[in-house]
């Protein structure tokens, strides 16, 4: 019996399609009103920034798109998650030394349009590859008073 390349192509594109889409868990780890997340802040993956690796720690770029006012504590209340069997596991951020100030987002500040946000996940075993979500958490003022916004980005680190 012959086979098509054709035939096998595509099967091992519908194989590697379910087996990518399978990892990655439908349910979020986090419920927050949808209008407050990735709209007034945005996480994203700089290349320039280096290599996403176990062994090494991550920095990603925190953008701010509104004019209210954001306020973050020093560790921008960030929570890692990994993906395992299909769900969302949270794990520990290694200690880290950061300033103990406030970080304030607000158009009167020109330096709130980007900020790094650097931390160093603690990995259950750093020889793996890893699907990450990585999320912050800030407090917007706005005329209806204080709402809770926050941003996320997926990666993968590799050892």
């Amino acid at each position: 019996m012959k086979i098509s390349h054709a035939y096998l192509t595509l099967l091992l594109f519908v194989v590697t399609s379910c087996s990518i889409v399978h990892q990655i868990p439908t349910k979020p780890p986090i419920d927050l009103d949808p209008s407050y997340l990735n709209r007034q802040i945005r996480l994203l993956i700089v290349k320039e920034f280096g290599p996403l690796r176990t062994n090494t720690d991550v920095a990603i770029l925190l953008q701010y798109y509104t004019t209210n006012r954001i306020v973050f504590p020093s560790d921008y209340n960030l929570r890692i998650f990994i993906e395992q069997e299909g769900k969302w596991v949270e794990i520990a951020e290694k200690p880290a030394i950061r300033p103990k100030d406030p970080i304030v987002l607000s158009p009167d500040n020109p330096s709130s349009y980007g900020h790094i946000v650097g931390f160093w996940p603690q990995y259950p075993d750093p020889n793996k590859t890893y699907y990450l979500r990585v999320y912050v958490f800030g407090d917007m003022t706005t005329p209806d008073g204080i709402k809770k916004v926050a941003a996320f980005v997926d990666f993968v680190v590799t050892p």
